[in-house]
């Protein structure tokens, strides 16, 4: 979905973790596995680290995959095991063999299945932006295997999905919206995946505190596998979801995390959601938008860091 649906889409698009970004970081070695969970197959990238607790790493979109949370994330495998999952139907996890399959309860007993079948007793989950909503419906009903939540810029309620489009079009102006618009097909979805770069450039100051050069936000796109399918059917589940409601039932400590110039989801959203779990807590990350981790990575790690470790 892009600006109205279709910026929903570039939400999360926007950070694209730069396995190639030029001049960037470079992803640390991992173990790629491709795990059955019921009647979808998902897509594992690990990173081998200390300690009995993974960390599973869920992107947002919907319709991305997790290669744009890399590297930024990788540097937590020093103190645990990280794991990064493409959701069902996303990246290169299978889609449910119906469109049925595409809901948020769906993804998150997906997340359950695989902790059982690694041997994962309990894990910590960090979720960024669409990823969070399914974070929230795993804490919210299956706390049993979480030990700590870190949500970040996280979709709080399908009112934020709606709000999008007018946010967007205040931010980028006429000129800047129509740009957007002609990437996007009639119902939402990017029109052309290999206009994925073009598109993230010029999200602009709607995703970024500091707009990259166009370099950069080519190489963001160029390890992604967009799933026009995904985004379409997981909008869809969006405009039911309030993580508002599901908060109370939350048990598990939480961390909320927000670049303080998010302009897509509002840091005072975001502030709003941590004060609503028993156990929350709020970080704003200075001068970042909704990528924290891409425009700030030290500052980003050291707040998850010394949360994870508590």
């Amino acid at each position: 979905m892009l600006l109205g649906r279709r910026s929903f889409l570039a939400t999360l698009a926007l950070g694209a973790g730069a396995c190639s970004r030029r001049g960037g970081p470079t992803p640390s070695p991992a173990v790629v596995r491709d795990v059955r969970v019921g009647a979808v197959t998902l897509r594992t990238v690990e990173l081998p680290g200390p300690g009995r607790t993974p960390r599973y790493v869920l992107h947002g979109g919907p319709g991305l995959d997790h290669t744009y949370l890399r590297p930024w994330f990788d540097g937590l495998a020093s103190d645990a095991p990280v794991v990064y999952v493409d959701l069902r139907g996303h990246g290169r996890s299978s889609a449910p063999p119906e469109a049925e399959g595409y809901t948020l309860e769906d993804a998150a007993a997906d997340l359950v299945a695989l902790a059982h079948t690694r041997g994962d007793t309990t894990v910590d989950v960090i979720a960024h932006d669409f990823g969070a909503a399914v974070a929230m419906l795993l804490a919210a009903r299956h706390g049993e295997v979480l030990r700590r939540l870190v949500l970040v810029d996280p979709l709080r309620d399908a009112e934020q999905v709606r709000a999008v489009a007018t946010r967007s079009r205040d931010v980028l102006g006429e000129a800047g919206w129509r740009g957007v618009q002609e990437l996007s097909t009639p119902q939402g979805t990017l029109r052309d995946a290999r206009t994925a770069g073009l598109l993230f450039h010029r999200l602009g100051h709607m995703w970024w505190h500091t707009v990259p050069d166009r370099s950069v936000t080519d190489a963001m796109a160029s390890g992604m596998i967009y799933r026009p399918e995904a985004d379409a059917n997981f909008v869809a589940a969006a405009m039911h979801f309030d993580a508002m409601v599901l908060a109370p039932d939350v048990r598990a400590p939480a961390l909320v995390v927000s670049g303080d110039d998010d302009r897509t989801f509002h840091a005072d959203e975001s502030r709003a959601l941590a004060e609503r779990l028993p156990h929350g807590r709020f970080e704003a990350i200075a001068a970042a938008g909704h990528l924290p981790f891409v425009e700030r990575p030290e500052a980003f790690r050291a707040v998850l860091r010394a949360f994870l470790r508590d």
